[in-house]
């Protein structure tokens, strides 16, 4: 009997029952945010004809009764996960011939008919792997489960792309949509996800539809540059980061805007080229030389709204700032970021006077398409639906 299994990996050690003072943390609100998705994930996947089983490894209590409660398999783990490892020993208990693998926060927003094209690509052939990114995914589909015993030496999912196409194995890409892009993995995430609940919550989870209202969060630097977007005046936007072709494509076909790119070190860690240091940035030159503020100052100078992937830059200036350091700046709460140089950069962003939305790669990625794709909604009225190059089907020259 051949066995398909969903296999969602979740570490939670802070997802337990908390009170409110817990939002304070920014760690807190994304691992809390992270949870309700996990669960949603569970309920689409659980709803597929295709999947036997799906299986909610996690090393929170609480997340994984809430889990089990959804119909999933729970996996408890320990603070020191071991991605190939425990990837391998649960396709092995569970007698998988096929799997999917992703993270809590991975396409929480993935919709049931590209779960069903997601299992027609698994099934096409046993030396394929399904992704939903060209470089850095964090949603695989195995269609077979052979080489996880040569993926349990992988720490992390980081390098799992390289090791499968290295094997012989054929990568076959989902249609780069939004839904399918977007992942959660910083608070700036959260944000572009807060905004959704208060416009369309229809494409939300129950949990995550829910449980977003009650957080309090400030959207309103997304919302201003929201309000750029949606112009049709031919606004500049400035993207900055590991800014993707399709994305710029994307942009330029359904929105009225000029763009102004600065895309540098795009699959940086997939590539190993953090912990090497080598990540470069001419940018971080800028900023070497002439400081933060005067970097920031000549960017918004040129631009009626940023959308920033602040990572490159902070790595290619020897910065490491904790989790709690970059969550505080992608909430915009400058003045608790200790990393005087990312505290000098959010600072100036909060003061410009552009909107400057900073965070992670899904500013200038998932996150940024989810956002083109509400507002293309808003001005036709009407659901886009997606070609495989991921742009709308009625586009607008720009």
């Amino acid at each position: 009997m051949s066995r398909t299994g969903v296999l969602i990996f979740e570490g939670g050690q802070r997802t337990g029952p908390a009170g409110e003072q817990d939002l304070a943390d920014p760690r807190t609100v994304l691992a809390r945010v992270r949870s309700w998705t996990t669960l949603d994930t569970v309920e689409k996947f659980r709803a597929c004809p295709d999947v036997d089983v799906v299986i909610v490894a996690t090393d929170s209590p609480d997340l994984g009764r809430k889990a089990e409660s959804c119909g999933a398999e729970v996996h408890p783990t320990d603070p020191n996960f071991h991605f190939g490892r425990t990837l391998h020993a649960l396709v092995a208990k569970y007698g998988l011939r096929r799997a999917v693998y992703l993270g809590g926060g991975a396409a929480p927003l993935l919709q049931p008919d590209e779960i069903d094209l997601l299992f027609e690509m698994v099934v096409a052939g046993a030396r394929v792997f399904v992704a939903n990114n060209a470089q850095s995914p964090d949603l695989v589909g195995l269609g077979s489960t052979e080489i996880t015993a040569d993926l349990a030496h992988l720490e992390t999912d980081n390098a799992t792309l390289f090791a499968l196409t290295d094997a012989g194995y054929e990568r076959r890409l989902l249609p780069e949509t939004p839904t399918a892009t977007f992942d959660l993995d910083t608070p700036s995430d959260v944000l572009f996800l807060a905004l959704e609940a208060g416009r369309r919550r229809n494409v939300l989870g129950r949990h995550v539809a829910a449980g977003l209202p009650g957080l309090g969060l400030d959207t309103s630097v997304l919302e201003r540059a929201a309000g750029v977007l949606a112009r049709e005046d031919y606004p500049s936007v400035t993207l900055i980061g590991r800014v993707s072709g399709s994305t710029m494509s994307y942009l330029n076909s359904s929105l009225l805007v000029r763009l102004r790119v600065f895309s540098e070190e795009r699959g940086m860690k997939a590539l190993g080229r953090v912990e090497r240091g080598l990540v470069r940035s001419l940018l971080g030159s800028v900023a070497r030389d002439h400081g933060m503020e005067d970097l920031v100052r000549r960017i918004t100078s040129l631009s009626d709204a940023v959308f920033w992937d602040n990572r490159v830059l902070l790595a290619a200036m020897g910065r490491r700032p904790d989790d709690r350091d970059r969550f505080e700046s992608d909430l915009g709460r400058w003045a608790k970021v200790r990393d005087p140089e990312l505290r000098r950069l959010c600072q100036a962003a909060q003061e410009a006077d552009c909107p400057v939305v900073l965070g992670g790669h899904s500013v200038v990625a998932g996150g940024l398409r989810l956002l083109a794709w509400r507002l293309q909604e808003e001005k036709t009225g009407l659901g886009v639906a997606f070609p495989e190059d991921g742009g709308p089907t009625s586009p607008k020259a720009g």
